[in-house]
């Protein structure tokens, strides 16, 4: 079980963006996109996962990087992944796709849900979201739940 500071920091990292970034409605994705948005996420994990956290929040969509500072976001996830260890799986469950999304500007989102254990925490959720930025994927959210 993730200790109660850990989901208390994931949760703080992005909980806003959780709630901006959840579509009003999922729609199945065009498998182009998700192929397009795959890579993008991947990439943001394999940060995360090596403790680059500064050079994610450099890599992620401006929405996320006007929502949260790059030392919040440094601060937090180096917390949050220092309590849950290191990643030992992870799998992808699912992809859905929205064009809407609360307090965000209309766009194109796909939310990739995870599921991961890490060796001191396992059966974690980690969902990222991934936007299109011009022409460009990026990721626009990141949080992790047990």
């Amino acid at each position: 079980m993730i200790p109660k500071q850990l989901r208390i920091h994931a949760v703080l990292i992005v909980a806003c963006l959780a709630m901006i970034l959840i579509p009003l409605y999922n729609q199945s994705p065009d498998d182009e996109k998700v192929e397009q948005a795959l890579p993008v996420a991947v990439e943001f994990l394999a940060l995360i996962d090596g403790g680059k956290y500064a050079e994610s929040w450099q890599s992620s969509a401006s929405l996320m990087r006007d929502k949260v500072t790059q030392q919040d976001w440094t601060d937090k996830l180096d917390k949050a992944r220092s309590l849950s260890g290191g990643l030992v799986q992870r799998v992808q469950k699912s992809a859905s796709y929205a064009t809407v999304a609360k307090d965000s500007p209309e766009g194109e989102y796909i939310m990739l849900i995870y599921e991961s254990d890490f060796q001191a925490a396992e059966d974690v959720s980690e969902y990222v979201t991934v936007m299109l930025e011009g022409e460009e994927w990026k990721v626009a959210g990141y949080f992790m739940q047990q």
